[in-house]
């Protein structure tokens, strides 16, 4: 059974604003154990809807030997009554680079498939996100970063393609 310097629980608040004035925020209780497996629980909202229920099963892990490279994966579904979805995120490279104590800068390409419940059917995609994290105190962190999604389709920059992401985290 895993001890508690196993597990680091933390509550994370995001805020996705979409170039388009389109929004996505959640707010829930984050899970870390060991060999960088985890989950997350929350609500979500788009402010235009009921709020709904969101959960997350994380695996992030360095590459061996590096501090900088690593990959992640999470498998995110969405349990509402308009939208239930599962999706499937999948970052064979990150990067994470400290620019000062406290400070870092990271960037995180990957491929996004997801499965719509009610249609019966799948998507693909392709995005990368870049930001930056700061740490206010010991115990949490601020994370400023673009995204862009839809990157298999380059051409494509609407507003519905960017968005500008806020992400708050405490740990308890």
């Amino acid at each position: 059974m895993p001890g508690k310097k196993d597990i680091k629980v933390s509550f994370t608040a995001s805020s996705f604003q979409y170039a388009d004035g389109s929004n996505f925020s959640t707010a829930g209780c984050d899970l870390k154990f060991k060999h960088g497996i985890g989950g997350y629980a929350g609500i979500c909202t788009d402010f235009k809807s009921e709020p709904a229920f969101l959960i997350d099963l994380k695996e992030s892990n360095n590459y061996p030997g590096s501090k900088t490279f690593g990959h992640n994966i999470r498998v995110r579904t969405n349990l509402d009554n308009d939208l239930n979805t599962t999706q499937l995120r999948v970052s064979p490279l990150t990067v994470n680079l400290p620019l000062s104590r406290g400070t870092s800068v990271y960037a995180n390409p990957h491929y996004v498939g997801k499965y719509d419940y009610k249609s019966k059917s799948w998507t693909n995609s392709a995005g990368m996100f870049c930001g930056l994290t700061q740490k206010i105190s010991d115990k949490s962190s601020l994370s400023f970063e673009v995204q862009r999604y839809n990157l298999h389709n380059i051409k494509d920059n609407s507003g519905a393609n960017w968005s500008f992401n806020a992400i708050y985290t405490i740990t308890l």
